[in-house]
This record gives structure tokens, C-alpha cells and sequence, in this order.
């Protein structure tokens, strides 16, 4: 029997996706390779301390307009806890602590007084952020301040960055939002990050963290929703290849040689396995999908400890001239951090993750160096922490965890709709104007719905 819309991964993108058709009348069938749902962002139990953790480290922002509409949709965004306000905690290999904390105001004033009362930034640096702020703010941007082809550290620098502010403070922000080096990442992609954080309202720059974990942010609640809707989600289904005649999609064939056929197929699984299930014919032969071939992975790795103590009452930390650049204490963010009470020898407030985004120099390196690594410069940061005792560490490596988002690679980034009829694609990797993010992942799926629509 056909479905009105077959969707291949069950991601923030194929969810939301399904989500949206589903309201909008679609006969939804979602399935998904893995035995769970999340894709790159789920969240599991350590079997060990009997804590939730999550694939990887994501924070959310009150501008993430289509990624709140789809949790509120589904009747979950009372799991995310936003600011009341911007603000950032730094720590430096002194151990030396400095903050940035916006005001209420509007926008940009919010960031530039923000700035101006931070310590966290010299008398000569406070003015460079304000001549970025002026630069951005402009109606006259392009003239004022052209991205185009720079990498993020050539267009702050040609903004009058120096290079302290920018290894300091620019680059624990890009990299946070592209999950790639300031040296390698678009420019034009982080110039409307930092629009759209930063210099829209004060209300859109707060950050969020989920507190719980992310599958129970969205998965299951997602899934019912699809069901509700007379749709249904499937798991443990290995999608072999897309079945394409004729220049349509008329479904896709499973590794078990079953055959699911459909009206349209909308493909909502990571930009690399998705080329390896095309005709190969298509995949070398075809500009579209061709040119996806040429897009990089960026890596992630989540350094995850259990101490005896808490290191930190903050709940997130930029961790400045270190390997690691974010602490984030989970211990304090989590609501239910642990399941299971006989766990009760990991003190709730002890659990922090750590985070190498654009990991590249990293991947490789074996976990018990990436542990001593991480505590190596825990004890330059956080010098108690040389006193707290390790109780376990649990470390995860996404090697494909992003594309990377170079400047070369905008314009290599694909439309939801595809030179095959009937075949559609959502992915954070999509030609969305974001990096690899929640955001940009949700706006996919949304995206890719709406097309999807328009053509029935």
C-alpha cells in the first residue's frame, strides 16, 4: 500500500517534518535505520551512574522561532529553561572568572551595554565589539561590512577584531554555532547567526538549555503526535536504497528486500549516507547531487565525568586558551539527572560534560588521552577540581556530527526540492542559511513540508 509521504529519518528534521504534514492532512509514515529515534541529537542512560546523557551538547535560543513553534506544537517546550537575560560565563587557564550579561533593552543596545560593563573585555576591546556592533547595525551593511567569501576570522579581522578578542571571545561563540575553526567557517553564514542572536530583540539573544534529555524533549511526543494524526513511525528500518525509475521517486527498498512504496519521499537523513543510497549513475552524473559529494564532515567529541563534588554552581561555562571549549554542568541543568537511586555513590551535582567542537586535530586521539586532557585543564581552570575525585567517564566521538560549513560550502548546500520528482530533503546540511544547528535542522523540516504541500 502507498503512503501520501514516506520520511526517511527520525531527527529533529524528519519529525518536524512529519509533524507538519501530518497537521496539514498527509498520511505520514516516518521510519528510521537505528533502533531509536534522535538521530544526532538523543539522549540515552549511562548504564553505569544511571544518568541521562545526551549524543552531544546542544543549546537553544529564544530566536529559534521555527524549532519553539514545533516543540510547542507537540507540547514540550516547558523542557527547555531559557535565561531571563543573555549572559556568559568565562573561565581562563589562571582560573580567572569574567562574564558578559545583557540588559533589557533594545537591541543592539542590550549587547553594547552588555559589553561595556563586562570585565570580561579590555578598554580597547570594548571598542572593537562596538565598532562590530555599529558595522552589523548598519542599513547600509553590505557596503559596511561584506562577508562574501571570508572565513569568520578574515571578516573580524577586516572589522577591526584583534586577534586577543578573537581567539578569546568570537571564537568560543563561532565555534559554538558552526561547529567548525573561525579559520575555516563562512563568515556570511556567522553574520546572520549573529543577527539573528544578537541584533534583532533582547528576548531572541537568550540562550536555553533542555532539562531533560533531548529525546525526551521531542521523540516520543513528536511520535504520537504523527500517530494521532494517522501516521505511523517505524524504528530498526535499514533503508538500502531509493527506488527511482523513470525520473521519480516511487519509494525506497530496505536491506530485508522489502519495498516501501510511496507517493513522495522526503529524505530527512544526513548529507553522506544520503548520496550512498542514489542510483550511482545519478549520484556521479547529476550537477544537483554531484556536488553534495564534495561537502566535508565537522566532528564533535563530548568529554562526559562524574566527580565526587561539584566543580561549578555556574551552568555553562566558555573556557578560554584551552582544548575543551565549553563546560556545561549537567549535574545542575538536568532536573532528573539519574534514574536510578542505587546509583546514589555519583552525587547528582558532580556530573559536567565537556565539549571539542570542530575536532578535527582531536578525533583521532584515544579516549584515555582525551580524559587526561580534560583534567589536566580542569585543574588549570577550576583548580578545586585537582582535589575531586574522578568516578567514571563516559567519552563520545561524532566523527560526522556536521558538514562543515566553509564558504565554499553554501553554495554546495541543496534546496528541499530535487531534479527527481517526488524526492524531497530536509537536514540542518540543507540550503537553510543557518550552520548545523536545532534551528537549522526544524526550518528544514518545515521547509521541506511546505514544498511538499504546495506541489500536491
Amino acid at each position: 500500500m502507498k503512503h501520501d509521504v514516506l520520511i526517511v529519518g527520525g531527527g529533529f528534521a524528519g519529525l518536524s517534518a512529519g509533524v507538519a504534514l501530518a497537521q496539514a492532512g498527509c498520511r505520514v509514515r516516518l521510519i528510521e535505520q537505528k533502533p531509536y529515534l534522535g538521530g544526532r541529537a538523543r539522549s540515552f542512560v549511562d548504564s553505569t551512574t544511571g544518568c541521562v546523557v545526551d549524543n552531544g551538547q546542544h543549546l537553544f535560543m529564544n530566536c529559534y522561532h521555527d524549532t519553539l513553534r514545533f516543540l510547542e506544537t507537540i507540547g514540550t517546550l516547558d523542557r527547555i529553561r531559557f535565561q531571563p537575560r543573555l549572559t556568559l560565563q568565562f573561565l581562563d587557564r589562571q582560573g580567572d572568572a569574567t562574564s558578559l550579561a545583557c540588559p533589557s533593552l533594545p537591541a543592539p543596545w542590550n549587547l553594547l551595554a552588555g559589553v561595556l560593563a563586562s570585565n570580561n573585555f579590555t578598554s580597547r576591546e570594548k571598542l572593537e565589539i562596538l565598532r562590530l556592533g555599529r558595522a552589523l547595525h548598519s542599513s547600509s551593511r553590505d557596503r559596511s561590512c561584506p562577508s562574501g567569501q571570508l572565513t569568520v576570522d578574515q571578516w573580524l579581522a577586516r572589522l577591526g577584531q584583534s586577534e586577543n578578542l578573537r581567539r578569546n571571545f568570537w571564537d568560543l561563540l563561532a565555534i559554538a554555532a558552526m561547529n567548525e575553526d573561525s579559520r575555516l567557517a563562512s563568515a556570511a553564514v556567522f553574520e546572520r547567526v549573529l543577527r539573528l542572536a544578537l541584533f534583532r530583540s533582547p528576548e531572541d539573544s537568550r540562550l536555553g538549555l533542555a532539562t531533560k534529555g533531548l529525546s525526551e524533549c521531542y521523540t516520543q511526543a513528536a511520535s504520537d503526535f504523527i500517530r494521532a494524526h494517522g501516521g505511523s513511525v517505524e524504528t530498526s528500518c535499514d533503508v538500502s536504497r531509493f527506488s527511482i525509475s523513470d525520473g521519480a521517486c516511487r519509494g525506497v527498498g530496505l536491506r530485508d528486500s522489502t519495498t516501501l512504496e510511496a507517493r513522495v519521499v522526503l529524505s530527512a537523513i544526513p548529507c553522506f549516507p544520503f548520496v550512498e543510497l542514489l542510483p550511482e549513475n545519478l549520484a556521479r552524473s547529476e550537477p544537483f547531487f554531484e556536488r553534495l559529494l564534495t561537502l566535508r564532515p565537522a566532528p564533535i567529541i563530548s568529554i562526559n565525568l562524574w566527580f565526587d563534588r561539584a566543580l561549578t554552581d555556574q551552568d555553562f561555562i566558555g573556557l578560554r586558551g584551552t582544548t575543551i571549549q565549553w563546560l556545561f554542568n549537567k549535574g545542575r541543568i538536568l532536573s532528573s539527572p539519574r534514574l536510578h537511586a542505587s546509583n546514589s555513590r555519583f552525587p547528582q551535582g558532580g556530573y559536567i560534560s565537556l565539549v571539542i567542537s570542530g575536532a578535527h586535530h582531536h578525533i583521532a586521539r584515544s579516549k584515555e588521552d582525551l580524559q587526561a586532557l580534560a583534567l589536566r585543564e580542569l585543574g588549570e581552570l577550576i583548580p578545586a577540581s585537582r582535589e575531586a575525585v574522578l568516578l567514571h567517564s563516559l567519552i563520545l566521538k561524532e566523527r560526522f556530527a556536521t558538514f562543515s560549513p566553509t564558504p565554499e560550502a553554501e553554495s554546495l548546500r541543496p534546496l528541499a526540492t530535487t531534479p527527481v520528482r517526488n524526492l524531497y530533503l530536509a537536514g540542518d546540511w540543507t540550503s537553510t542559511g543557518l550552520p548545523a544547528t536545532i534551528e537549522g535542522a526544524v526550518k528544514s523540516g518545515y521547509t521541506a513540508a511546505q514544498a511538499i504541500l504546495e506541489a500536491a
